[in-house]
C-alpha cells in the first residue's frame, strides 16, 4: 500500500510540481495522464476525461476566487483561449443567420455542436492548467507510447473491402493511418528533443514508434505519410542540439523506408499513386482513386460559391443541390457525367475528404474563420515561444508547432476534426503544451 502511495505522489508531483496532494490535484493529474491513453481504441476514455478536466479545472477557478484576468497571463494565452473557444460559437452564429434553431432540428444541431464542445473544455481546461503550470511532457510520453502499443493489438482489417488495409472499429482507415502517424510523430519529436534519462522509457518510445510506423505503412493512409517529410524537415530545422545526431536518425530512416519500398509491393503503389492519380485528373481520368478526391473538391467549391455565408449544414442537405447541379461546372475536359456519379454519391453520403471544403461547407464563412483561428493561433504561439526557450518550455513549443502542422496536412484530404474524439485530444494535446508558459515561469 505504501509503494502504492508513493508512485501516485510520484506522478502527481511530476505532473504538479509545485501543488500539494488534493483530492481536486489527484483529479487533475489523472485526467492529464490518462486521457491519451486509449484515444485510438476506447472512444469514451478520451472524451470522458476531457469532461473530468473541464470539471476539475472549473471547480479549481471558481474556488481560487482569483480575479479572471489572473488566467490570462499574456496574450499568447488569451489567442489559444479564443482558438480553442472560437468554433462553438461559430457553429451557433451559422445556425442561427440558416434559421436552424428550431425544435424539429435539434438532434441536427446539438451534432455540430459536438465537436467544437469538445474544443470549449479544452479552451476551459487550459486556463487551469496553465495556472497550475502543469507538465505532462514526462507522463504524456509514457502513456501515449502505451497507447500505441495498446493499439497494435486493436488495429485489424475492420473496414469491409479492403483486406489488407489496416485501422480500428473507431476510425476509418484514412483517419487512422493520419493519426496513428501523428501519435508517432509525437514519440519521434519527444525522442530527438528530450530523451528520458531512464533506458526502459527510451526503449518503450522506440518501440512505439516503430509499431507506428508498421500500422501507418498497414494502413495505406496516404493522408498521413504526406505529413511526414514536413514534420521530418520541422524536425531537422528545430533541433537544438548537435544537427549530426538528428541527420543521423533522419538518414537511417530514410534507409529503412527505401527498404520497405524495395520488398513491400502494395506500400510502394499506393505511395507513389500519390503523385500518379493527380496525374490523371489533370489528364482527364475522373476513375483514379486519388483524382476522385479532386473531383469531390471540385463540386464542393462549386456548392460554397453557390451559398458562402449560411453553409449547408448537413451532408444530407447536399443531395439536392448537387443532382441539381449543371456538371459543366465541375466537369474537366476528358470526363463524362457517369464518370463522376460515384463522386457525386460520395460527397453526399460521406464527406468531401477536406477539413477546409467541409467548413465551409457545413458552416459557411465563420466555420472557416473559426478552423484558421484553431489552426494558426497555437501554430504562432508556438513558432514566438521558441525564441529565447530552453529545456521544457522549448520542447513543448516544437512539439507543438509539429502537432499543428500535423492537423494542417491532414485537413488537406480528410476531415479529422469530424470526429468528436479528435476535437477532443487536439484540444487537450494544445492545452497541454500551452501550459509551458516561459513568461508565466518568470513570474
Amino acid at each position: 500500500m505504501t509503494r502504492i502511495t508513493t508512485t501516485v505522489q510520484r506522478v502527481i508531483g511530476s505532473v504538479l510540481p509545485n501543488s500539494s496532494i488534493t483530492r481536486d490535484t489527484i483529479l487533475l493529474a489523472m485526467a492529464v495522464a490518462l486521457l491519451p491513453l486509449f484515444y485510438l481504441t476506447l472512444k469514451n476514455w478520451t472524451e470522458a476525461w476531457l469532461v473530468i478536466l473541464a470539471v476539475v479545472s472549473v471547480y479549481g477557478i471558481f474556488r481560487s476566487r482569483l480575479p479572471l484576468r489572473a488566467f490570462f497571463p499574456d496574450a499568447a494565452t488569451a489567442w489559444i483561449f479564443v482558438a480553442l473557444a472560437f468554433p462553438i460559437v461559430a457553429v451557433f452564429i451559422s445556425i442561427l443567420i440558416r434559421g436552424d434553431l428550431q425544435s424539429s432540428l435539434w438532434k441536427q444541431n446539438i451534432d455540430l455542436l459536438n465537436g467544437p464542445s469538445r474544443l470549449f473544455l479544452a479552451a476551459i481546461a487550459l486556463l487551469w492548467m496553465n495556472y497550475k503550470k502543469v507538465r505532462f511532457l514526462d507522463v504524456f510520453q509514457i502513456v501515449s507510447a502505451v497507447g500505441i502499443i495498446v493499439t497494435f493489438f486493436f488495429a485489424t482489417t475492420q473496414q469491409p473491402g479492403v483486406a489488407h488495409r489496416y485501422t480500428t472499429s473507431l476510425l476509418d482507415l484514412c483517419t487512422f493511418g493520419q493519426q496513428i502517424v501523428l501519435v508517432g510523430a509525437i514519440q519521434f519529436l519527444l525522442l530527438a528533443f528530450r530523451p528520458s534519462r531512464l533506458r526502459w522509457v527510451l526503449a518503450l518510445t522506440v518501440v512505439s514508434i516503430l509499431l507506428a510506423a508498421y500500422m501507418a505503412i498497414n494502413s495505406g493512409g496516404r493522408g498521413g505519410w504526406i505529413a511526414v517529410p514536413p514534420l521530418l524537415l520541422l524536425a531537422a530545422l528545430l533541433y537544438p542540439g548537435r544537427k549530426a545526431k538528428l541527420l543521423m536518425l533522419l538518414f537511417l530512416g530514410l534507409l529503412a523506408v527505401g527498404g520497405i519500398l524495395a520488398i513491400n509491393k502494395v506500400f510502394q503503389e499506393r505511395l507513389t499513386s500519390i503523385y500518379s492519380e493527380t496525374q490523371a485528373w489533370f489528364a482527364g481520368d475522373a476513375t483514379a482513386g486519388g483524382s476522385g478526391r479532386l473531383t469531390l473538391m471540385s463540386i464542393s467549391w462549386e456548392l460554397i460559391k453557390d451559398n458562402p455565408i449560411k453553409g449547408y449544414a448537413h451532408k444530407d442537405n447536399l443531395w439536392r443541390p448537387v443532382y441539381q447541379m449543371d456538371p459543366a461546372r465541375y466537369l474537366r475536359p476528358g470526363f463524362t457525367y457517369e464518370e463522376t456519379e460515384y463522386h457525386r454519391y460520395t460527397l453526399c453520403d460521406t464527406g468531401e475528404h477536406n477539413q477546409y471544403l467541409h467548413e465551409l461547407l457545413i458552416s459557411g464563412i465563420f466555420g472557416i474563420v473559426a478552423l484558421v483561428l484553431l489552426l494558426l493561433a497555437p501554430l504562432i504561439v508556438f513558432l514566438t515561444r521558441l525564441r529565447g526557450s530552453e529545456g521544457d518550455f522549448y520542447t513543448a513549443a516544437a512539439v507543438g508547432v509539429g502537432f499543428v502542422v500535423a492537423f494542417l496536412v491532414f485537413g488537406l484530404t480528410q476531415g479529422p476534426f469530424s470526429y468528436k474524439v479528435i476535437a477532443s485530444f487536439y484540444g487537450f494535446v494544445i492545452a497541454g503544451l500551452a501550459s509551458y508558459n516561459p513568461r508565466a515561469a518568470e513570474r
